[in-house]
């Protein structure tokens, strides 16, 4: 019964995305993502108006469509590119050298570098913690992704990096001991 299912419904699905994509794609995407990047950006304001006082919203050259209901915003203070994302629950903070906005990372690794000790898994609790956390140490933040600091800074967080990988890596191996037990291991013939 399935065998004549599937391809029916695959079908019919082809023919509504096709449909969505002539008939609302075009307009109603774009007039979503503004709706979604407005809404963050009033919650910006609300809760990081020490940012968005004194620095910069960029403003895109292309709007860009994410996925589900994320949005995106970027907010440049001198030297330095903070990027606010959000979206199916989550809300992420990452800052970057303003000259150079795809060299970015997660505030978590910014602030355990500025301390010089190991960042926690866990990415910021809310959107409350992640305004206390920048606004205590913007001035700290500054001096790091500044011209002549950056260059030592970046250094510490590769290795910020190299430690989350070598997590990642140490997590997925104990995963998998946990589901496959001995059958990873290579036997010798």
């Amino acid at each position: 019964m399935d065998f004549f299912l599937v391809p029916i419904f695959r079908g019919i699905g082809v023919i509504f995305k096709t449909i969505y994509s002539i008939a609302f794609s075009w307009w109603l995407d774009p007039r979503l993502q503004r709706k979604a990047n407005e809404a963050l950006w009033n919650t910006l304001q609300s809760n990081f108006y020490f940012l968005t006082s004194r620095g910069q919203r960029v403003e895109e050259k292309a709007l860009v469509i994410h996925p589900f209901d994320y949005a995106s915003i970027r907010i440049v203070l001198d030297n330095l590119c903070f990027c606010f994302t959000q979206g199916r629950g989550e809300f992420n903070v990452s800052l970057s050298p303003a000259r150079s906005a795809r060299d970015s990372y997660p505030l978590a690794w910014v602030i355990a570098a500025l301390d010089s000790k190991e960042a926690k898994i866990d990415p910021v609790g809310s959107l409350d913690d992640a305004a206390r956390v920048v606004k205590l140490r913007l001035d700290e933040l500054e001096d790091a992704f500044s011209d002549r600091e950056f260059p030592e800074f970046r250094k510490k967080l590769s290795m910020q990096r190299d430690a989350e990988h070598m997590r990642t890596r140490q997590l997925e191996w104990e995963l998998n001991q946990r589901l496959y037990g001995d059958r990873n291991r290579i036997r010798k013939p």
